[in-house]
């Protein structure tokens, strides 16, 4: 019995819905042989019915497609303005009206951001095309969002995102942004090195916001130390966070050691040696000790100096050092000079620092008295310098883009037997040139007030950084040769020669120089360059008196540093001293 109810139900079931859909097909055949005789839009309260009705394609007279009619809703749709789309028909005339029923998106009275801590509202307002006042579009709300990732991104801020878009009390607009979270700094050496010295030098923290740029400026940091050769990042993802992130700082070291023996040999100078050591990370902790000897010729130094980078636990770095130096004045004089400086520098801003060094030393020289003979005179110099060094090189060693610029102000006296001060600049510039090439600028200039002795007065030397290349060290070297009361002590064939008249000795100083460099092979380095520079007297300074030279040289990537070469022509100089060879650790300036 239960068996024959059940089959007479689902028979019933079974006509009742053929019968139905029977009789949709037939509404839907009768309502699609009718013409259209009339379309309208109703809903609508901001957005006119002709900026809507611009995107039908269906037109009075035509008859019902329902393909055509989903494409008109998807048009009106794609204007941004509307939430819900209906399309009704009715009868009209010898048709049917077309009727649009559209429900508009809420008019907006305010706009809300949540989670930007590092850019402000304002500036992000700035940034969408949505407003207040409006009826919110949403493809406007598209493009905004995508407005805001884009500016992140370009900030540097590469895990920030927009995560929710949400409208609250049918007029707010709340947009929700995570900018992206460092997890962890994971530290990985090859070497001796400390994991807080390399942690110290970075800015970044654990739980901050992340940011590329900083991180650059921070590896930036860490190469600058000079105690890796390479220092490269990698980004690990942290499971179930997309917007987290791992940075891992893969290391490793260079050589941080080194000892230097050198000789040559000068008409003038005879024979002269150079026995250096130098180690910098000092059982990777970061200090420096330097032992330097340089003898023979007109100059003997002793030099022995210590650095802390972090002194007492802080940013401020401590710089110890003692020397001896000996050298011969224009008149074949052995001058003395001995003493010690200690400076402490300090962090004013990410690129800044300010140095205050206290120095003092003893001369012993000779001055001429009335009779022409010289006597020997002592003297003790106090004085305290500041300084100013900000530093946007890429790249200390071999920069080739961003620059250095360092001021100073040495004032002596302080119950010292001098009274002098002393400023000086020291400005350069480093310019990138296609992929590989670059071009470095740099001015020095100096001056001063009060007398300064043979052993303060600003130099140009050869070989050295503040020198110009093509005058030989015998025309740096040269003797001050005189003929008081008839005694020439000059041999035959000798010049008249003044150091401070040839401006290589005064009390201010005028430099420059420039240098094309250009990649030649790997781990070697070629350069174009032009010198100009003089010193001067009485602050007297004259462009027209420049000494000046032209040369090429390269650069030699060794295991033990760069090692540079040069050639230089002095077009001015003395004919056989007007173009030298001089080799140098790393880049001139």
């Amino acid at each position: 019995m239960n068996k024959r109810i059940l089959a007479i139900m689902l028979s019933l079931i079974f006509i009742l819905v053929n019968s139905t859909t029977l009789m949709a097909a037939n509404i839907e055949d009768q309502v699609t042989q009718n013409k259209i005789t009339a379309i309208k839009v109703v809903g609508n309260k901001k957005i006119k019915d002709e900026e809507i009705l611009e995107q039908v394609k269906t037109k009075v007279g035509d008859k019902v497609s329902n393909e055509k009619l989903q494409e008109d809703m998807k048009k009106i749709f794609d204007l941004g303005y509307f939430f819900d789309i209906q399309i009704t028909f009715k009868n009209h005339k010898d048709g049917v009206m077309l009727t649009f029923e559209v429900v508009e998106n809420p008019e907006l009275d305010e706009i809300k951001f949540i989670g930007n801590n590092e850019v402000g509202a304002d500036k992000l307002k700035e940034v969408i095309s949505v407003r207040p006042g409006q009826i919110l579009n949403l493809n406007k709300l598209d493009e905004s969002t995508q407005a805001i990732n884009k500016y992140y991104q370009d900030e540097g801020y590469i895990l920030a995102k927009v995560v929710d878009v949400t409208i609250k009390e049918s007029d707010k607009l709340y947009v929700t942004i995570n900018e992206g979270e460092l997890n962890k700094i994971i530290i990985n050496t090859d070497g001796e090195t400390k994991d807080y010295v390399v942690r110290r030098e970075l800015s970044m923290e654990p739980g901050q916001v992340f940011n590329v740029n900083q991180m650059w400026n921070d590896l930036r940091n860490i190469y600058n130390l000079g105690y890796f050769k390479d220092v490269k990042p990698q980004f690990k993802p942290v499971e179930g966070e997309s917007q987290s992130a791992n940075l891992v700082i893969n290391l490793k070291e260079a050589k941080t050691g080194t000892f230097s023996v050198g000789g040559g040999y000068s008409s003038s100078s005879g024979m002269t040696g150079l026995i250096n050591i130098e180690k910098d990370n000092l059982f990777g902790t970061g200090k420096r000790v330097k032992l330097n000897w340089e003898f023979g010729g007109k100059q003997n130094l002793y030099e022995i100096g210590f650095y802390e980078p972090w002194a007492f636990g802080t940013e401020t770095s401590l710089n110890f050092n003692l020397y001896n130096r000996t050298e011969e004045d224009s008149n074949d004089n052995d001058v003395n000079e001995k003493g010690i400086d200690i400076t402490a520098g300090h962090p004013i801003t990410d690129n800044t620092n300010g140095y205050i060094t206290l120095s003092y030393d003893n001369s012993d020289y000779y001055e001429e008295i009335s009779d022409g003979s010289f006597e020997k005179a002592d003297e003790n110099t106090r004085s305290i310098t500041l300084k100013t060094i900000r530093d946007t090189r890429d790249n200390f060693l071999n920069p080739k883009e961003g620059g250095r610029q360092e001021l100073s102000i040495e004032k002596a006296g302080f119950g010292g037997d001098t009274n002098f001060a002393k400023y000086q600049t020291d400005l350069r510039k480093y310019i990138p040139v296609g992929n590989d090439d670059s071009l470095a600028l740099r001015l020095k200039a100096g001056a001063s007030n009060g007398t300064l002795e043979d052993i303060h007065k600003y130099q140009l030397r050869d070989g050295l950084l503040d020198g110009v290349r093509g005058y030989d060290s015998d025309y740096y070297n040269k003797t001050k040769w005189t003929d008081k009361n008839d005694n020439d002590k000059r041999d035959p064939g000798e010049v008249d020669y003044d150091p401070e008249e040839s401006g290589f000795k005064g009390d201010s100083l005028l430099l420059a120089n420039i240098e094309y460099r250009f990649d030649i092979v790997e781990s070697v380095t070629g350069v174009v360059f032009a010198d100009a520079g003089r010193t001067f007297q009485n602050n007297d300074f004259s462009l027209n008196d420049l000494n000046y030279s032209v040369g090429v040289g390269a650069r030699f990537n060794t295991p033990i540093g760069q090692l540079g070469l040069d050639y230089g022509y002095a077009p001015e100089g003395d004919a056989d001293h007007n173009r030298s060879f001089s080799l140098r650790i790393g880049n001139t300036f």
